[in-house]
């Protein structure tokens, strides 16, 4: 399927001169101190993403490339692309064919509403905005203050993982990337989502319906290979944004109804609160941020690839505001059920326009009998932007 998409995206490459493009390419590497055993302590990776849309008409292309060649990881040595679609514009709408990627929600770190793609991970498992993009076809009408989209996603991609040396392997056992859909591959999902704001009160908002698989799997043991499960259901998602003077309010909220006996019906909430200090230190501001989520599925939330069930959240965001765009995002995590917790801190800043770097440190603090063990990661990212 790759090398078919890759020579579909030739003639778009010839006529490059008249194309919008964008992207970077650089390399991550990392150094990891852990005492697990059969798991590197260092990775290196090369890594190129670009995004290119060529207009005909009231239509345009849009691809987006994503690249990684590992030094020593061979599942993460691949090309992707995460949007390869034709849109059609009307008047007051317009209609989508082919693969993308969405984001939905309204919480900082971590977006129960965002079900629509499949997580990417061959890339970093905390990243949740990494994605694998997702063949479909949509129809979306433009309203004043709103918009109205009907979205068929075509059918359930698998989920390739890092090999078992990768310290981002978290499974106990081998892992095979077989999914056993509960009606079949060529089962589509319907979503229809609603969203607007109101400029009056400073307020964004959506609502989503689903009918199809679920964004969450759980695992089952075949051969002595843990494999995937994707099931059926019916979700209803709300979320919200809320601006009020320097304080910004956030809220998600997800009902889902399963008839799989593993699962069974199952509700989500998340509420955030993001205030916001301007010019604190001279013209640097200081943003913080508190989110609480709760999860009530009767399977460990963590067997479904979801880090939080009941956890609680802080964290902030320092933006220097200087000519390089510099930012400081950090945190940490805790578990209300066990007291695990996770550390992380990151910086971002662009050197000499065309480059940028990013620093990132996060520390994994597990109980005794946790699928996780105690783990440091120092993490370096440098690209060329063009």
């Amino acid at each position: 399927m790759r090398k078919l998409l890759f020579f579909i995206s030739i003639p778009f490459f010839i006529i490059a001169s008249e194309l919008e493009y964008k992207g970077n390419f650089g390399f991550q590497t990392s150094y990891l101190n852990h005492d697990i055993s059969n798991k590197r302590d260092t990775a290196l990776a090369l890594y190129l993403e670009a995004e290119i849309k060529k207009s005909f008409g009231d239509g345009e292309i849009a691809i987006k490339l994503k690249s990684f060649f590992d030094k020593d990881d061979k599942n993460r040595r691949y090309f992707d692309f995460n949007d390869l679609y034709y849109r059609y514009n009307f008047e007051n709408s317009d209609i989508l064919i082919g693969r993308n990627t969405r984001f939905w929600g309204a919480l900082e770190f971590y977006n129960l509403s965002d079900i629509f793609n499949t997580k990417d991970f061959l890339d970093n498992p905390f990243d949740y905005d990494s994605k694998l993009g997702a063949w479909n076809v949509a129809y979306t009408r433009y309203l004043e203050n709103s918009e109205v989209s009907l979205i068929i996603k075509l059918y359930e991609d698998r989920q390739p993982m890092q090999d078992i040396k990768s310290i981002n392997n978290f499974f106990p056992l081998p892992y095979n990337d077989k999914l056993n859909r509960q009606k079949g591959k060529n089962r589509p999902s319907v979503f229809l989502k609603y969203s607007g704001s109101l400029d009056e009160v400073q307020m964004d908002y959506g609502f989503v319906y689903q009918n199809g698989y679920d964004s969450s799997r759980y695992m089952s043991l075949e051969d002595n290979f843990l494999v995937q499960n994707a099931y059926i259901v019916d979700k209803f998602i709300g979320y919200a944004t809320y601006i009020h003077g320097d304080m910004i309010y956030k809220t998600e909220l997800v009902y889902a109804l399963s008839d799989d006996k593993e699962i069974a019906d199952y509700g989500e909430f998340g509420f955030g609160l993001e205030y916001t200090l301007y010019g604190f230190w001279d013209t640097k501001d200081l943003g913080l941020l508190s989110e609480y989520y709760y999860n009530d599925n009767k399977k460990d939330a963590k067997k479904l690839g979801k880090f939080f069930a009941n956890d609680l959240t802080f964290g902030f965001r320092l933006s220097l505001n200087d000519q390089s765009s510099s930012e400081v995002l950090g945190g940490f995590d805790i578990d209300l059920d066990n007291e695990e917790k996770i550390f992380f801190v990151k910086y971002d800043t662009r050197v000499l326009e065309k480059y940028k770097l990013g620093l990132s440190y996060q520390r994994l603090d597990p109980v005794s009998d946790s699928s996780f063990k105690e783990l440091d990661q120092l993490k370096l990212d440098f690209g060329y932007y063009f």
